[in-house]
């Protein structure tokens, strides 16, 4: 995150968001965010941390999102995709985009990775790349808001909740948050 703290829920949502695409293709396995995240601060290297998950690849980022006003601003995401053996990268790409841009971004870095691992995309998994969650960016922000919550007690959870349900106020037809909601 090379934003202010405040950001980190949205860094997390892009990661969780390609991550989610790139298991989605089924070619390879994705490790669960669950296992990475205590490496999110790590002075450790790439070859050790590959061992200790027994990968062969990680997929690193840095993101910046410039806000110019709500539901506005810019965002640059810088992802590497590191071979663990030798420490180099296999491929980088800078992707920078309005706001607005952001579903595209996220299957442009999933895209670009399968093929930087050879795994070719044939029309149904280009079209499931695509897919978008909403097209309220408003509704995405808040639940990546709520997503960022860890629920330690009835109040988190209530703030929790309330989040997913603003962004259902905003976009009735968004899954995720019906989901985590039940409804």
């Amino acid at each position: 995150n090379r934003g202010t703290t405040d950001d980190a829920y949205f860094v997390d949502g892009i990661a969780d968001q390609v991550r989610g695409k790139l298991t989605g293709l089924g070619r390879f396995q994705v490790i669960a965010r669950a296992s990475s995240d205590q490496y999110r601060d790590t002075r450790k290297t790439p070859q050790e941390i590959g061992r200790e998950l027994g990968v062969d690849y990680l997929l690193a980022a840095t993101v910046a999102w410039a806000r110019t006003a709500p539901g506005k601003g810019r965002v640059q995401v810088s992802p590497e995709l590191i071979d663990v053996r030798t420490g180099t990268a296999k491929w980088q790409e800078s992707f920078d985009g309005d706001l607005t841009d952001v579903f595209q971004v996220q299957t442009s870095i999933a895209s670009q990775v399968a093929g930087a691992l050879g795994v070719a995309l044939g029309g149904t998994e280009q079209q499931q790349l695509a897919l978008r969650p909403t097209e309220n960016l408003a509704a995405y922000d808040v639940f990546l808001q709520a997503e960022a919550i860890t629920v330690t007690d009835p109040s988190t959870r209530r703030r929790a909740v309330g989040l997913y349900e603003q962004a259902i106020a905003l976009d009735p037809e968004y899954a995720e948050p019906r989901y985590y909601l039940g409804i």
